[in-house]
């Protein structure tokens, strides 16, 4: 469906002799790139409001696009089955996450953490298949991405300490996330040419 609505905007473009004929399998491709970022975000904000999360929901998607640029990992093959995970991931987050309450907010957040950082300093960057990288850009990914990772992990001993155990929870799971989706895409690339 996104594909096929890409493509027909390509084309209208096209035919509007907005762009060259030539470069219409560009336009359709970057369509289908935006069209599924909106509806992406259509749905973190549906779902946000739904249960009254969005401030909670707008620091873990932060930390966790924040650190998955540099940590890399899985990618859903079809735009269909990467709704959906967006959909399991928020609504776990949503109606899970932002419903831990009291002294086991800090466990969370510490587990999370711990949990995370080894899993980044081991794997990171995750290349995906479609998207090889040369051996000095993956240096310069994984120098990023623990730096950011540690700094993360050190702002939720921060706010743990001065009692901001709820945000500290959204951090930690932004963190927890990026780990979960380089180890995804480490196991389901195994047999791939692209890997450092």
């Amino acid at each position: 469906m996104i594909s096929k609505l890409a493509k027909n905007i390509a084309h209208f473009l096209v035919v509007q002799n907005i762009t060259e004929e030539s470069k219409e399998v560009i336009y359709a491709y970057g369509m289908e790139l935006l069209i599924s970022d909106v509806l992406n975000a259509i749905i973190v904000l549906l779902i946000a409001l739904i249960f009254h999360t969005l401030p909670a929901v707008v620091v873990f998607i932060a930390v966790f696009m924040g650190l998955r640029q540099f940590v890399g990992g899985y990618h859903a093959n079809s735009y269909l089955s990467c709704m959906f995970m967006l959909v399991m991931v928020m609504l776990a987050f949503s109606y899970g996450i932002c419903n831990i309450s009291g002294q086991i907010t800090q466990i969370f957040s510490i587990g999370f953490i711990a949990t995370a950082l080894p899993v980044i300093f081991c794997i990171a960057p995750v290349p995906h298949p479609n998207k090889p990288m040369s051996e000095k850009k993956g240096v310069k990914l994984r120098k990023r991405g623990v730096i950011l990772a540690v700094a993360l992990s050190v702002a939720v001993i921060v706010l743990l300490v001065f009692q901001y155990q709820k945000i500290s929870l959204y951090v930690s799971s932004g963190i927890l996330l990026s780990a979960i989706m380089a180890l995804l895409g480490r196991f389901l690339n195994r047999g791939d040419n692209s890997k450092r």
